[in-house]
């Protein structure tokens, strides 16, 4: 198969568009499409022109079958950096140790979509399907536990992290989909904004119900338009729309802002919908998108919502011992565990490994080293009180 990341790398660098690199290569577009989406792969005299093309070696344009898959999650529609891009491969290689210290191991392969397809009958019935299994009635809210329960029903291992605001590319979650393992991470940043999170989960459950078996682009406009579907359905944005039809500006901000608070997303996701709702019934879309401040106005009038982190658990970074504890059991996650006993199989700490394994700087890596090599460390992560799945 194809090596699809540095391929999409070396376009990003070269500033290549997919027709740009069908035109180069002297095939048609369709056909670029079907290399980077796995369908075909081409012959050798185009896999030479693709190699020459994009500046880098052939033998390098083959990847190995267990070559991860990875899928950065960015505000503003930012690329992930060629640094993002390999930092999650180093990540990727030390999930891959992680493995064995997993506490049960995978005996059926998850639930996969089949033929993703960015249609919008296609994804309208996908996402009322997913809902359908969570036994929502038509327009309900999806509830955060219900997400985070579809990520673990669907096997991913949840990976808590702190990426400060001033990351490069503003990442907001990241996956990683290893295929000799089967096994899908979802890198969460607590640092996000708590506004965005239920959309940031949403975005990644497609990333796990479709294996990346979009090309990259695709993808993304896939996983972005599934959380949207999925989280405020068109028939919720039919009544939104009505309520809004024919009200002030103003007022109409102030109903987008109450339905946000009321489906826990941001403002851009109630405004996106309503305007998908529209242009479905050939009306004019309701231009409220340019009035909204930054990426997505709070459901307070405009002020910047806070961090995940902060509205979660009143601060905007734990410390490291607390980190540990509390995210474990809220995202119910063996993560930590599984890096607890690697250290200790390893003979001591390894803040390095740390560091790599979660994409963090080495400072909050040796005081995360250090937390778990402590007595107790590995005490489990199954859900309790303080965890959304919770029944208290």
């Amino acid at each position: 198969m194809l090596n699809v990341s540095l391929i999409q790398q070396s376009m990003q660098q070269l500033g290549l568009t997919r027709s740009a690199l069908a035109l180069a290569c002297e095939v048609s577009k369709e056909a670029v499409s079907n290399w980077l989406s796995g369908q075909s792969l081409p012959r050798p005299r185009k896999l030479l022109l693709l190699a020459q093309v994009l500046q880098i070696e052939i033998t390098e344009l083959i990847a190995p079958e267990d070559e991860p898959v990875i899928a950065y999650r960015t505000t503003g529609e930012q690329r992930a950096s060629a640094a993002a891009l390999d930092a999650a491969r180093t990540a990727a290689e030390h999930l891959q140790e992680l493995l064995p210290y997993l506490p049960h191991p995978r005996l059926f392969s998850p639930a996969v979509l089949e033929k993703p397809s960015l249609e919008d009958a296609y994804l309208q019935e996908t996402t009322r399907q997913v809902r359908a299994r969570l036994g929502l009635a038509a327009g309900a809210p999806v509830q955060r536990a219900q997400l985070l329960a579809l990520l673990q029903d669907f096997g991913a291992i949840l990976v808590p992290v702190y990426w400060n605001q001033q990351r490069q590319g503003h990442e907001n979650a990241l996956s990683i989909y290893l295929p000799r393992s089967k096994s899908a991470w979802v890198f969460v940043n607590l640092h996000a904004r708590i506004d965005e999170f239920n959309a940031w989960l949403a975005h990644e459950l497609a990333h796990c119900y479709t294996l990346h078996a979009l090309p990259s682009e695709e993808g993304e406009l896939f996983a972005e338009r599934f959380a949207q579907s999925l989280l405020f359905p068109l028939s919720a944005a039919a009544r939104a729309a009505a309520e809004m039809s024919g009200t002030p500006v103003d007022q109409a901000l102030r109903q987008v802002a109450w339905h946000a608070g009321k489906y826990e997303v941001s403002m851009t996701t109630i405004v996106a919908q309503v305007d998908a709702w529209l242009s479905s019934q050939g009306r004019k879309t309701s231009g409220l998108k340019r009035k909204l401040r930054g990426p997505g106005r709070h459901i307070d009038g405009g002020r910047e919502a806070g961090t995940i982190s902060a509205a979660l658990w009143g601060a905007d970074q734990l410390p490291a011992e607390q980190y540990l504890s509390i995210t474990a059991r809220w995202f119910n996650t063996p993560i930590f565990d599984a890096l607890a006993n690697w250290q200790a199989a390893q003979g001591g700490r390894s803040p390095a490994f740390v560091a790599s394994a979660l994409n963090i700087d080495i400072g909050q890596a040796v005081e995360i080293s250090f937390a778990l090599s402590k007595p107790g460390a590995r005490s489990g992560h199954s859900a309790s009180a303080d965890s959304p799945n919770s029944t208290r």
